[in-house]
Formats: C-alpha cells, sequence, structure tokens
C-alpha cells in the first residue's frame, strides 16, 4: 500500500462527445491490491447548446419554428378555408395577415449516473479495471405557441361557423404530435428512463517513473451494451451503443513538496458500425419521414482531447485540483447503398468545446497506514462546466466518487 499515494483514477463514460472523468493521476494500484469504487453524477444545463458560430442557445429557442401559413396548412388542412374566409371580410386582406407565431419546444433534459466500478493492481506498475455505468434520463418537455394573434381574431370573430371556430382553436401541440407520429417519430413527450450504458474496460501502465515525476499509457475499451441508436426518437441521447478505444498518455510532475501538475493527451477512437437512418431527400428535408429509413455505416469522427490538471496537497488527507481541458472532434461520415444524400447526415457533426474542473478529495489511506483510521478509502466531489463550444451542448456535471481498498 506504500505506493498508494493520495488518487487512482480509472474510469469514465462519455456523455454527448465529451469526456466525462474526475480529474486523472498517474498513480496506479500496486499489485494484488483490489479496490471497488462507486461513482455518482448528474449532468445538467443540457437543454443549452454551443452553435456553429460559438453562441449559447437554448435549444428552445435554437429549434424553434417561426408558423407561417405554409407549415401550419401542413397540420391543418382547414388553414386554408380560414385564410379564405378572412381574405373575403372586406379589403384589408385579414387572412393573409394572420399570425400563429411561434412554435417552440422547451426541453429540461437530466442526465445521472451510478457507474460500479472494480479495480485490480496486476503489478505496482499495471492496473485494471471495468465499469458499469447505469444511466437516468429524465426529459421534461413542454410545446408553446408565442407572439400569435390568432387570439385577437378568434374574439372578432367567433361564432360565424363551426369549421372556421376549430380552425382558429387549433392545438398546435396536439397538431405537432400528430403529424410527427403520421411521420413515424415518436410522441415529444416527458422522459424518465433507465438503462445499462456502455461498459468500460480500462488498463493503465505506468511505463516511467523517478522521484518527482512519472508517466502512464491508459487505454479503455467501451462495448455496445448501452441502447441502440434510434431514428425515430427526437428526443433520445443516441450516444450509447458504441464501440470506442480511447488512447490517452499523461505525465506528472511534482513541484516542490504540496503542488503536481500533470498534462494529459486524449485520442478517441470509433470504430465503424452499421446504424438505421433517416435520409434527407435534401436540405429542406428536416423531418425525413419512415420512407426514409435505411441501413448505413457510420463512421462517428474520432475525437483528440489536451488538457492539463494542477493539484494541491493541503494536507495528507485532503488534496485540491482544477483542470482545463480542449477537445476537436471530427465529422462524422456514412455510407449507404442507395443513390441517397448521405452527406446531409453529417451536418453539423464537427464540433470543439473547452471545460474547466475543479475537486476536492479526502483520503484515509495515509492514516490507515499509520494506523490511525480503520478504512483505507478516499472519497472526492467534482464540478466541471463546458465554457466555450462549437455544435456542441453545454454540460455542467457534479460528481461524487468513493473509492476503496483491500
Amino acid at each position: 500500500m506504500a505506493s498508494l499515494v493520495t488518487r487512482v483514477t480509472l474510469f469514465c463514460i462519455f456523455f454527448a462527445g465529451l469526456s466525462v472523468q474526475a480529474l486523472v493521476t498517474t498513480d496506479t494500484l500496486p499489485g494484488g491490491i483490489n479496490s471497488p469504487g462507486f461513482r455518482y453524477g448528474i449532468i445538467g444545463n443540457a437543454h443549452e447548446r454551443y452553435l456553429g458560430d460559438g453562441t449559447l442557445m437554448s435549444l428552445g429557442d435554437a429549434k424553434s419554428l417561426v408558423l407561417d401559413t405554409d407549415s401550419v396548412k401542413r397540420m391543418n388542412p382547414d388553414t386554408q378555408k380560414l385564410i379564405d374566409v378572412l381574405n373575403s371580410f372586406g379589403d384589408g386582406a385579414l387572412g393573409d395577415k394572420l399570425n400563429f407565431g411561434v412554435l417552440r419546444v422547451r426541453t429540461m433534459p437530466e442526465v445521472k449516473y451510478f457507474a460500479p466500478i472494480f479495480s485490480r493492481g496486476i503489478t505496482d506498475k499495471w492496473t485494471v479495471a471495468f465499469g458499469f455505468p447505469v444511466i437516468t434520463y429524465k426529459n421534461t418537455i413542454s410545446i408553446t405557441q408565442e407572439y400569435s394573434n390568432i387570439a385577437y381574431y378568434r374574439e372578432q370573430f367567433k361564432g360565424l361557423s363551426p369549421r372556421m371556430d376549430a380552425a382558429f382553436n387549433i392545438n398546435l401541440a396536439k397538431a405537432t404530435n400528430e403529424a410527427l407520429q403520421a411521420k413515424g417519430y415518436r410522441a415529444l413527450n416527458h422522459r424518465d428512463e433507465t438503462f445499462l450504458g456502455d461498459v468500460q474496460f480500462v488498463s493503465v501502465y505506468k511505463f516511467y517513473e523517478t522521484r518527482k515525476s512519472a508517466m502512464i499509457y491508459m487505454a479503455m475499451l467501451g462495448l455496445p451494451t448501452g441502447p441502440a441508436y434510434d431514428p425515430s426518437d427526437l428526443m433520445a441521447i443516441n450516444i450509447f451503443g458504441r464501440t470506442t478505444l480511447s488512447n490517452m498518455v499523461a505525465y506528472s510532475h511534482r513541484i516542490g513538496s504540496r503542488f503536481s501538475l500533470m498534462p494529459y493527451a486524449t485520442y478517441l477512437l470509433n470504430v465503424e458500425d452499421k446504424v438505421t437512418a433517416r435520409v434527407p431527400l435534401n436540405e429542406e428535408d428536416s423531418l425525413p419521414d419512415i420512407n426514409s429509413e435505411q441501413t448505413v455505416s457510420r463512421s462517428i469522427g474520432n475525437t483528440a482531447v489536451i488538457g492539463s490538471n494542477v493539484f494541491y496537497e493541503l494536507s495528507d488527507s485532503w488534496t485540491f485540483g482544477a483542470a482545463y481541458e480542449a477537445l476537436q472532434k471530427k465529422e462524422n461520415h456514412y455510407r449507404g447503398e442507395r443513390d441517397s444524400r448521405y452527406d446531409l447526415l453529417s451536418k453539423n457533426t464537427q464540433s470543439a468545446a473547452q471545460r474547466v474542473k475543479g475537486e476536492v478529495t479526502y483520503s484515509t489511506v495515509k492514516s490507515y497506514l499509520d494506523k490511525s483510521a480503520k478504512v483505507p478509502l478516499m472519497f472526492s466531489f467534482e464540478v466541471s462546466d463546458v465554457i466555450a463550444g462549437i455544435n456542441f451542448s453545454r454540460q455542467f456535471l457534479q460528481e461524487m466518487n468513493l473509492v476503496l481498498f483491500f
């Protein structure tokens, strides 16, 4: 146990293309030592997204739909008759001035995860681990109609005919879901789901070590045990069911008696797979119907991450850490056997992000070795936030991590 310093971090999950993990270190477990752990995290603010120009925007605003007469006619054919009737009153073209406003879909997604982890030191320099992330996904959804003058028209012309009253009283939330279901999509409603994410296996090898410095290589294999990609569910997370291989090299150097600096670089490889996708007919086909479904080969763009951690050891029990990292993800690519617009599936799939982290860790390892603590353990609490990005969702993470040793 003497070589077990203050921290061992071995497991991460991937959410929306960004590695969600505690601050990594170059520590490994001593040979023959086992370490069960439990990680619990909450990811919030995922309803906000950095657009292609870097602007942070609520998804409800970014995906809002201006309800011109053409779009409303597709939802309710009686709208054309309503416009024609209103235009027949006087010469003011009242029907053409009818404004249905803006349809806004507001979402409040929240992801929680609980991950049992087991690690073992094969030798003093080589540690392996595996984890089973259990994901709880909740999303509160509401559809609202704003900035419309239809209330004024309804008040002025109500009672002229049952058909006109029905057109005035169109329920756009209901009409939206009916239009989506007619295309084969799942209705937009509240979600509360729990499922197993992608199981991960980790290997950490320390290939260089001196009194003040160390270097590790960490490989992490993610298996597609989570839910498969669902093209008919607009509210699905759709980032599980993938085979991935993450490669990290990290270097740590002690500065003085209390500070240490640890730069690192990670490259995440995605294995090509086959999924069912809805291929758009053209640039305007934002919601392809179910007839557009076909099996395609999917190559998700690989992700490169660079960052650095800094640690301050206040005492044998308390350590504080901070980190900054930046990532870039390449564009996705799709192939199929038909003469279809597979290039449109790749639109806005290239992304970038910058993230900051802070962490506090409490450890009884030193006290246990001194026989003043009964159980060797570490408990940490981390917060992190995506502070800038392109085509990337904002993610505010709060995570607790408990690790035991025997």
